[in-house]
């Protein structure tokens, strides 16, 4: 839930507003549903398309989106992108979504380490290990189940960035709970 401190914050109101939130279930869906005027959720399954139904839950690729440009105001994820593969591509797909002015909040494990490391990378479309393997868990794959392809550091900022977003900085919950001390804020252009 802090992640809702830095979006009551940041973002105030949402009652007016479309959001996309990374993932389908949990106490920030639950909080969005309640407050804010709109919201989309989905999940990534393995081996299946984007834009695809499973069990009343849509699936989308964070890499390539099904959804049209400038679809939501605000996009929402926690401990989301170190399991997408490009997620130089995922950054540009949420901002390719947003609308001008739209805020992408998220938050991600990380390091105070200056450079992110890169644990595993697609090569022709199999997972190469640069490290021994890290894995996290997730409400669907269950402890252990979704490997960690890098482990971010203080240059996520420009990481972020490079995928057009601009005003991108740390933003502090007000009211931390459990692990995550910092949430990153980024404006669209």
């Amino acid at each position: 839930m802090s992640l809702v401190s830095v979006l009551r914050s940041e973002i105030g109101g949402l009652a007016g507003l479309h959001v996309y939130e990374l993932s389908s279930r949990g106490p920030l869906v639950d909080w969005l549903k309640r407050n804010a005027g709109r919201v989309t959720c989905s999940e990534f399954f393995d081996g299946v398309p984007s834009g695809t139904m499973v069990n009343g839950i849509q699936c989308q690729d964070v890499q390539k989106l099904t959804y049209a440009d400038a679809s939501f105001d605000v996009g929402t994820s926690t401990e989301v992108f170190e399991h997408v593969p490009d997620d130089a591509r995922g950054f540009a797909e949420i901002h390719r979504v947003l609308r001008p002015g739209g805020r992408l909040i998220f938050s991600v494990p990380l390091t105070t380490k200056e450079k992110t490391v890169e644990r595993a990378i697609l090569v022709d479309g199999a997972v190469r290990h640069l490290l021994p393997p890290e894995y996290h868990g997730d409400r669907i794959r269950g402890w252990g189940g979704v490997l960690a392809y890098r482990n971010y550091g203080l240059d996520i900022i420009e990481r972020v960035r490079s995928a057009g977003f601009s005003d991108v900085w740390f933003a502090r919950p007000k009211h931390r709970l459990g692990r995550w001390e910092q949430m990153i804020v980024v404006g669209t252009a």
